[in-house]
């Protein structure tokens, strides 16, 4: 299996990876309950956020798109998500729920510094095959490497499950009022 950074024309075939993982997603659904809106053509519900991720150099994905790991660098660097042409503008209530969820997330981030896996996404028809792990794996390297922690937030008791099989415990957990259960995770440096 081959593991690369991501390039900007990687971009339609890994928002769809994104898209069609994230579809049961507590806070996906929360921000997109409407499957019109989640579910449109290409994976558009995430291609401004991959914009902004890919412009900082540090999205994984295997060479066939079938998953997609996206990492913040320590220092949490600001993120231009503009795309061209931009997409429609957000209803006010789903920028609310943006707003509540940015803040609630940001009191549990951990004031340290610290690699934040963003988002970690295997294609349904390929998971279970270790390519979450792989694409983990090179940043792992580069966080022990540095005395560096790495962090997570997820949504689904399963998901807790999968990422202490891959050295993160849980930090804190919390409910986004009216919204969905959450958890922090830490992984520290081996």
């Amino acid at each position: 299996m081959i593991v690369r950074r991501a390039t900007a024309a990687d971009g339609p075939r890994l928002c769809v990876t994104a898209m069609r993982a994230f579809v049961d997603d507590p806070v996906m659904r929360w921000l997109y309950p409407d499957d019109d809106v989640y579910l449109a053509r290409g994976g558009d519900v995430f291609r401004p956020a991959f914009a902004g991720w890919v412009r900082l150099g540090e999205v994984w994905c295997t060479e066939d798109a079938a998953a997609i790991a996206v990492w913040i660098p320590p220092g949490r660097p600001e993120i231009d998500f503009t795309v061209d042409p931009p997409p429609p503008p957000a209803p006010p209530d789903r920028l609310a729920r943006m707003e509540l969820l940015g803040t609630v997330m940001a009191e549990h981030t951990p004031p340290d510094r610290h690699w934040f896996l963003q988002l970690l996404a295997t294609h349904p028809d390929w998971q279970r095959q270790g390519l979450g792990a792989a694409l983990m794996g090179a940043t792992f390297e580069r966080a022990d490497e540095a005395g560096l922690p790495c962090y997570l937030e997820t949504e689904t008791v399963e998901n807790v499950g999968y990422y202490r099989h891959h050295g993160f415990e849980v930090r804190s957990e919390w409910d986004v009022p009216s919204g969905p259960h959450m958890w922090g995770m830490y992984r520290r440096p081996i």
